[in-house]
């Protein structure tokens, strides 16, 4: 008889105090342009980017990360970090006017990513996978969470409802109009979680593929490192995930492109139909690819002909055959945006320019993709919530 694995487990976390928890947490240093990044580094000492950037300076660690490890053992030191004495689960709340995640946070085996319980909807690049595994192999940290979701669960709700109705470890709202709520469940209200968790079968990537991959490097890596061996994630149900579209914009279409001849290619597809442009203002329903720019069209796509989803039918069936884009990670004359970065160029002249205006995707079409071994292409997904950095950590110690 074989024992079901666990796919999530408690793991001693790393927190900021209370009353600094608001100081520490940090939006990945990705979003921060240079001048933000340096003004915060100025201007607060107990931010994590700190960590991060350890000389103060916006340069590459790259190939020698000693220093980030040294400077959250002075966290620790200073008390800006606090480990926990006994293995913990913690419920994470996040609300905003977009709306209200709640999940928990613990660490999830790499045997499950590699034994295909954990599914992937995204493509890594192996370069990038080799880079996250070294960084992880020297400085021995998880510091922000993989977000993985699952199928509603009742008996998991009513247990994270149950630790929620308490007062929280920390409750801060960040200057984005974000509010953050932490709650510890450890000893019997943990086993409650577990066995509540014991239930799933799957989880599923929302955002964090490359984490993940790379975690799977390091385990394979340096499998006699016990710590190594799992990743920290908000595991959260999928029902709960926001998503918000992504869009596609293909530039100077009229010097790349015989743009008549490409929309005679788009109304020939037999699950198209082409309507003209309606209010410009209108966010494209579900099935719909809105045209803007040098050319405005409203398109309906009968996607029960092609079992894809929208961000894969127009790359198989509209930018690879009839704009030649067949590598959209990395041709430059396509451009992706999110819905605010879409609505500040929306009013603006770009006839030049070619725009595709998607929907929302869902949980249930992460799912069919992942489910049939699919990839979507890159930028296809927007999922909240995007989760701070050093509000919990994962110490697992350098394996090098």
């Amino acid at each position: 008889m074989t024992t079901k694995p666990e796919l999530i487990q408690p793991f001693k976390g790393v927190l900021p105090p209370p009353d600094k928890a608001h100081l520490v947490a940090t939006r990945s240093y990705l979003t921060y342009s240079d001048y933000e990044l340096k003004d915060k580094l100025s201007r607060n000492p107990f931010s994590y980017l700190h960590v991060i950037h350890p000389s103060g300076s916006l340069e590459s660690h790259a190939g020698h990360m000693a220093p980030i490890r040294n400077a959250f053992e002075e966290f620790l030191k200073k008390g800006w970090l606090v480990k926990a004495d006994q293995p913990a689960f913690y419920v994470l709340r996040q609300s905003s006017e977009l709306g209200v995640v709640t999940g928990i946070l613990g660490l999830v085996p790499a045997a499950a990513a590699d034994s295909g319980a954990v599914k992937v909807h995204e493509a890594t690049l192996s370069d990038r996978e080799v880079l996250f595994a070294d960084y992880l192999a020297q400085v021995g940290l998880n510091a922000e969470p993989t977000l993985l979701a699952h199928d509603p669960n009742v008996h998991l709700q009513h247990a994270m409802d149950g630790i929620t109705a308490g007062r929280p470890e920390c409750d801060f709202t960040t200057a984005d109009g974000v509010r953050h709520a932490l709650w510890k469940a450890s000893g019997a209200t943990a086993a409650c979680i577990q066995e509540a968790a014991s239930e799933l079968d799957t989880l599923y990537i929302a955002d964090g593929h490359h984490r993940v991959a790379s975690s799977q490097r390091l385990a394979k890596a340096h499998p006699h490192h016990p710590g190594a061996q799992h990743f920290m994630t908000l595991m959260v149900p999928g029902d709960q995930l926001i998503f918000k579209g992504y869009h596609r914009l293909l530039r100077s279409v009229e010097s790349h492109w015989d743009l008549t001849s490409c929309l005679n290619l788009i109304r020939q597809c037999p699950e198209v139909t082409c309507q003209p442009m309606g209010d410009v203002k209108r966010a494209p329903m579900a099935h719909e690819i809105h045209l803007r720019g040098s050319a405005s069209l409203d398109l309906t796509i009968d996607l029960s002909q092609t079992d894809l989803t929208l961000p894969e039918w127009l790359q198989e069936r509209v930018l690879a055959p009839a704009f030649g884009i067949d590598a959209p990670r990395t041709d430059r004359r396509l451009r992706y945006l999110t819905d605010d970065e879409w609505l500040k160029l929306r009013d603006q002249d770009a006839k030049q320019d070619l725009a595709f205006v998607l929907p929302p995707l869902d949980f249930d079409a992460l799912k069919s993709v992942a489910d049939s071994g699919r990839f979507m292409p890159p930028k296809s997904t927007w999922i909240a919530p995007k989760l701070r950095s050093g509000l919990a950590l994962y110490d697992f110690g350098p394996a090098v």
